[in-house]
């Protein structure tokens, strides 16, 4: 998938990798997060890949903390990151210790390592 229309499309940079998991999957991580909900839960500062939650609601935010201080007479620094290929690339080895550290059951993280094992990349090209 190309992951931005403006970029070179022969640089594959500008290329996002997509999953296609069968129905059986989907159902299957959803029995999982039911069985271990407790225990992968995320940030509540954390604003995307949950739901009821989005970019408006991470602006929105944003925007309110801003008009704060801004009223209150502060000076307002703020940085911006850009962190478009935060999640291209995941570290499994530190994924599963943190798994680990939240008590979740070793068949569990070894179950992961398995089907993460098991995960392939195929490019079609000119289609």
């Amino acid at each position: 998938m190309l992951s931005n229309v403006d970029g070179n499309t022969f640089t594959t940079d500008n290329y996002t990798g997509i999953t296609l998991c069968p129905v059986i999957s989907k159902l299957f991580e959803t029995v999982l997060l039911s069985q271990f909900k407790a225990q992968l839960t995320s940030d509540p500062l954390q604003f995307g890949f949950k739901q009821k939650s989005s970019c408006s609601h991470a602006i929105f935010t944003f925007k309110t903390v801003v008009d704060y201080y801004v009223k209150n007479s502060c000076t307002v620094n703020i940085c911006a990151l850009d962190v478009s290929k935060a999640f291209d690339i995941v570290d499994h080895y530190k994924l599963f210790n943190i798994l680990m550290d939240r008590s979740l059951p070793r068949q569990f993280i070894a179950l992961l390592s398995d089907w993460f094992a098991e995960c392939f990349v195929c490019v079609r090209w000119g289609e």
